[in-house]
Order: C-alpha cells, then structure tokens, then sequence
C-alpha cells in the first residue's frame, strides 16, 4: 500500500518541483542549455513508467475501502 502510494505521489511532486524552478528561471528555464528542461522531460515520462496516476490511486482506494467492506 506504501509503494503504491509513493508510486503516484513522488513523480508528481518531481514534477511540481521541477516546474516551480523553471518558473523561477523563466524564459532561460525552458531553454535546452539548462538541466531544468531535460529534467523536465524525464519526470514527465517517469509518471507514466510504471502505469499512470489513476492505475496507483485506485489501487491505494481498493486497498483502504477493502479494510471496510
């Protein structure tokens, strides 16, 4: 249940996080000279490595709600 809840949330804190600091950059953020694009790229597809967001969270729901029913 723990992996599978780091499964959803890490990727997408990478992410926030990445995004924040290209904001933070602007323009020169975005621009392939700086490690922040790749970065970028690479989380964005580390979300979708192993399944997406929703294939995660609806694991974690089945396995809380399992404890109730």
């Amino acid at each position: 249940q723990q992996i599978a809840m780091i499964k959803a949330i890490a990727p997408t804190m990478l992410c926030n996080v990445i995004d924040r600091a290209i904001q933070i950059h602007g323009a020169k953020g975005v621009c392939q000279d700086t490690f922040l694009a790749s970065a970028y790229a690479k989380a964005r597809t580390l979300r979708l490595a192993d399944g997406p967001d929703e294939v995660h969270l609806n694991a974690i729901a089945k396995m809380e709600m399992s404890e109730y029913l």
